[in-house]
């Protein structure tokens, strides 16, 4: 939340392949047969023919678009290997308009990753399917061969593979199918979509933001409170010392302690940067991280790095908060740091824009998988039951894992429809944390949930979000590990 000088605590027929992502809608096979991010890529042998191939559980197989032959015959697609230079195999195909597509199957059931190498004289974007089911939607940047991966679950069986049109004229150079390996079981990790604690079970957030960074002295006690009533996450708020007094590592260690001496996940996040657009400020934020790794990393189970709340409050700015993203990622796995981490959304968390078209390309930076987005949810993002269910269905149909990080009744005067955002999670599984326990003051006081630290009583925020039937924490928290 944005803070004022005091405290605003501001998926072959006969089988069915389950995608890495949730899916707002399905196309239709023709035409539209209906995401993908951008990642790295290795060659391997090219296979050169039409007849399906079969993949194993331990090799990886690639297709090239000109040996399958299997497009749209309308006069305008076509095999070529002269306008885009540099592709593997004898060509490409270049779809115009319509669809085209790579045929395998696969010995064993599991997950794959699938990557798909295209190009194009400009941004171009395209839906991708797989068994004529929607996989979200192919951005190609243009000018250049790009990779994207995305993780799908595959039965054993033969799949296609493909590429439906929306803006065409695109090329189509090969792709390739890999088995996925087992994801670590030594801390939280992010798959399908889907956010899991280290004992591989799916961890949905039902949680509070703790204003840590202005109150130190009350962030015990209220964690005990918040897990006394049911809860089974909290974000706190930390300080880089950039605005506000610097979170010593002794009081980051408490934090960690309390939360799972009462089987709390603990998100941390820096809050100094709130709004601002400069990537140095974010890059602050990122070294306060550098600074703790060791003992963020010590405790990768139960603990989220949140790198910077609302960095970038400024609009239509997509293209800076994509690439410093991308680059704060990099740095932070190069370093070695393994939690989990959490990226916000631009324009104070609200801007929804900026993560449904871009965060595959954020989240395919972290070599691991391992990172999930978060919306902010007030006046803006949260405003009304169509807004609401438009970004959370838009962001679920990109088939990345995100949460509601923080959400309130109210902002600046204006009301939020808090119903929609919490049933909205719940019928779809999403997570949220609402804000916040205590301590706001001036505008935002009413966005407090505790009558007191030890949280004696609750507002009628706080009821609400605790208690609201069916939709509450305590109806709808499940244990964290």
């Amino acid at each position: 939340m944005r803070k004022n000088h005091k405290k605003i605590l501001s998926l072959a027929a006969g089988t069915v392949a389950f995608i890495s992502m949730t899916f707002a809608s399905v196309f239709a096979f023709s035409g539209q047969k209906a995401n993908a991010a951008v990642t790295s890529y290795q060659r391997t042998t090219t296979l050169e023919a039409t007849t399906v191939s079969e993949v194993n559980s331990k090799s990886s197989s690639r297709y090239e678009f000109e040996y399958a032959n299997r497009y749209e015959q309308n006069g305008q697609n076509r095999i070529e290997n002269s306008t885009f230079p540099g592709y593997s195999g004898s060509g490409y195909l270049y779809l115009e308009s319509g669809w085209g597509e790579v045929a395998f199957s696969v010995t064993n059931s599991g997950n794959y990753k699938l990557t798909i190498v295209t190009n194009a004289d400009s941004y171009k974007e395209n839906f991708l399917y797989l068994d004529d089911t929607s996989a979200g939607t192919l951005h190609t940047s243009g000018n250049k061969w790009e990779a994207f991966t995305q993780t799908v679950y595959l039965t054993a069986g033969e799949h296609k593979y493909g590429v439906s049109t929306d803006w065409g004229y695109t090329a189509l150079d090969y792709v390739i199918v890999e088995p996925e390996s087992t994801p670590s079981t030594n801390g939280m990790y992010v798959r399908n979509g889907k956010l899991y604690n280290a004992d591989g079970n799916e961890f949905l957030m039902r949680g509070i933001n703790v204003a840590h960074a202005w109150y130190p002295n009350e962030t015990q006690t209220s964690i005990n409170a918040i897990a006394d009533r049911g809860a089974n996450c909290v974000r706190v708020v930390l300080a880089d010392g950039t605005q506000w007094n610097k979170t010593q590592r002794s009081e980051v260690e408490n934090i960690i302690s309390w939360c799972e001496s009462r089987g709390l996940i603990c998100i941390l996040e820096v809050h100094d940067h709130t709004g601002y657009d400069d990537v140095s400020r974010l890059n602050n934020a990122v070294n306060y991280w550098l600074e703790i790794k060791d003992l963020i990393n010590a405790h990768k189970k139960y603990v989220i790095l949140n790198i910077a709340n609302e960095w970038l409050g400024t609009w239509n700015n997509a293209s800076t908060w994509t690439s410093a993203y991308q680059s704060a990622i990099h740095t932070l796995r190069n370093a070695g740091i393994e939690n989990v981490i959490m990226i916000d959304t631009s324009g104070y968390g609200q801007e929804t824009s900026t993560c449904i078209d871009n965060s595959q390309r954020v989240v395919s930076a972290d070599s691991t998988g391992n990172t999930m987005i978060s919306i902010h949810m007030y006046s803006v993002a949260g405003k009304d039951a169509t807004t609401v269910k438009n970004n959370i269905d838009s962001m679920l149909s990109t088939g990345v894992c995100f949460c509601i990080g923080e959400f309130g009744n109210w902002q600046n005067g204006a009301d939020v429809d808090e119903t929609t955002i919490m049933q909205h999670c719940t019928d779809k599984g999403i997570g949220y944390i609402a804000w916040s326990w205590n301590g706001n003051s001036g505008i935002d006081l009413s966005l407090d949930i505790a009558n007191d630290w030890q949280g004696s009583s609750l507002t009628e925020w706080g009821n609400y979000v605790f208690y609201a039937d069916g939709i509450g924490i305590k109806d709808t928290s499940r244990p964290a590990y």
